[in-house]
């Protein structure tokens, strides 16, 4: 691809009449690089081995030496991925290593039952982890999912969900201290993610990635399924209870609070307040930008979830109740509207992106809007600690990383695998 740079100040602070000014002084440059031919450098593919390929045989120093200094890391030291690792990651499914899941931009890199279990065994996880990294790559190989927008300005980070039984048996933390790195098997499957955009969809810093400023990646939240007083995501998602699936989103700010004794009302008005705090800021960039759909996630304890169910509100009710109160002003929208796209007014944006028609009812300044575009927008997920009144209020960025699922697909012999494994 040729490139023309703009020149500095950065086009994303300049006004309309700055950027047609200096858009000019690129024209010459432009008509050049589109009528001459292209330099075409020779792609190499030394950098990518062959599966069962040996690279180096060395000490644990001198294997994260040469694979750090290779771009193969996060940064942090690795587990070698020997051939005698990655054949017993291979045990806990049926699928054939050179199986292919799926192509992963923006590298484009073959994301090959192999590369799960090489990359796996790198991020620290256990081999009977195996059938979840299998699914987690099928959710970031679904085009829905967009991971080629993960290096975009705004450096997001895939939040993953986990439900099912198999948060057991693979001892998945979901109470205290969820989002907590000790636990190995949420920190572990989260950092194999990474692992496989950095290897195989091959992002880059500075050439792929080029995150303002980033984030790290985010333990696996699991669900308290049995502290619930809810059905689980799994089925809000359309599947059924019980099901083991693995779900991802893009997630971009945190915003997490105390909510005091006192009524389910006035726990329902607090987590309001934190959901306004937390998404107001982003709804306008995520439904004009983004649109037309985004599913912020709101995390609440057990103890919270149950003074609101014993209350009498569902979990579809919570979300009703949220949409009908979570709300900024137009004028407030509009305001918000103008620092991503000058000039726009809330009845242009409604009409330009199919926003509905709670965004335009009148031309009252101090009519109130929503923060999605429907109820059902929201996502309740019931985890952490199970005696505390605690919830967290997450954002995900629209089409970036849009909420996708996949159920995992357990080995024919899974319960003998389990019960063998170490040995």
């Amino acid at each position: 691809m040729r490139m023309v740079t703009y020149p500095p100040p950065n086009i994303s602070v300049q006004n309309p009449q700055e950027v047609v000014e200096r858009a000019g002084s690129l024209l010459e440059e432009v008509i050049k690089q589109l009528t001459q031919a292209a330099k075409i450098e020779k792609e190499t593919r030394a950098e990518i081995p062959a599966d069962r390929e040996i690279v180096l045989k060395g000490d644990i120093e001198q294997v994260n030496r040469f694979f750090y200094d290779k771009g193969w890391t996060d940064g942090l030291p690795i587990l070698p991925p020997t051939l005698k690792a990655v054949e017993a990651m291979l045990k806990y499914t049926d699928r054939a290593p050179d199986e292919i899941i799926g192509i992963l931009p923006p590298g484009r890199g073959e994301a090959s039952v192999w590369k799960v279990a090489v990359n796996g065994v790198m991020a620290g996880c256990r081999p009977e982890y195996m059938p979840v990294l299998l699914a987690l790559t099928e959710v970031i190989a679904n085009p829905r999912f967009g991971i080629q927008q993960a290096g975009s300005t705004a450096g997001w980070t895939p939040l993953i969900i986990i439900n099912g039984p198999i948060m057991k048996d693979l001892d998945f933390n979901y109470g205290q201290g969820v989002l907590r790195p000790e636990r190995q098997a949420n920190i572990t499957v989260s950092r194999f993610l990474r692992l496989c955009m950095v290897n195989i969809a091959r992002y880059r810093l500075g050439v792929t990635d080029m995150a303002a400023f980033g984030n790290n990646y985010i333990p696996v939240l699991a669900e308290a399924e049995q502290d619930s007083p809810w059905e689980p995501l799994t089925v809000d998602l359309g599947l059924k209870k019980g099901s083991n699936v693995i779900t991802a989103l893009s997630s971009i700010g945190t915003g997490y609070h105390f909510i005091v004794r006192g009524s389910v009302e006035e726990h329902l008005r607090i987590l309001t307040q934190e959901v306004i705090r937390t998404l107001g800021s982003q709804m306008v960039y995520v439904l004009t930008t983004f649109g037309p759909e985004w599913h912020p996630v709101i995390g609440l304890t057990p103890q919270v979830a149950s003074i609101i169910a014993q209350g009498g509100y569902s979990k579809n009710d919570v979300k009703q109740y949220l949409y009908e109160n979570a709300r900024i002003t137009a004028q407030q929208f509009e305001d918000l509207l103008h620092q991503e796209m000058v000039g726009l007014t809330i009845k242009e944006a409604m009409s330009r992106y199919n926003l509905p028609s709670d965004f335009y009812e009148s031309d009252d300044p101090d009519r109130l809007v929503p923060l999605a575009h429907n109820p059902s927008e929201f996502y309740i997920v019931v985890s952490g600690m199970p005696q505390r009144n605690r919830s967290f209020v997450m954002a995900q960025i629209g089409h970036q990383g849009l909420a996708t699922s996949s159920e995992i697909k357990l080995p024919r012999n899974w319960g003998l695998l389990l019960q063998n494994k170490g040995s």
